[in-house]
């Protein structure tokens, strides 16, 4: 098997563990949990974020609304977000709301914190 390669928070991460892991992962829809972090795709590479590096990821869901000839329909869109020093610095798209809440549980197992947190209102 190839070594992948993976762009990680801090540059290239090339190594075999990172390729085991990758492979060995639980996959949620396409975004896959692994021992070391977690990886899904972002265009024409594949993203790796360790989980000592997520200080805590959340759902957020995206309400779209569509208006038809013959009525009107909504789609919802879940993103697991990933923040770093108080920064939402990744996400990653779905459709599927159980694959995401199981994601985030996977994720949460791996100690990192998890759920929306309000930002206080300044005065």
């Amino acid at each position: 098997m190839a070594e992948k390669k993976f762009a990680g928070v801090n540059g290239t991460v090339e190594a075999p563990e990172y390729s085991a892991d990758y492979e060995n992962a639980s996959v949620f829809d396409k975004l896959r949990v692994g021992r070391l972090g977690v990886y899904f795709r972002d265009g024409f590479k594949t993203k790796f974020i360790p989980f000592d590096y997520i200080d805590r990821a959340f759902i957020r869901v995206q309400e779209t609304r569509g208006r038809m000839c013959c009525g009107q329909a909504n789609w919802y869109y879940y993103r697991v977000v990933f923040v770093h020093e108080g920064k939402e610095f990744a996400d990653y798209m779905s459709e599927k709301e159980k694959e995401m809440d199981d994601a985030l549980a996977a994720i949460g197992a791996h100690g990192v914190t998890t759920g929306f947190v309000k930002p206080e209102e300044t005065a």
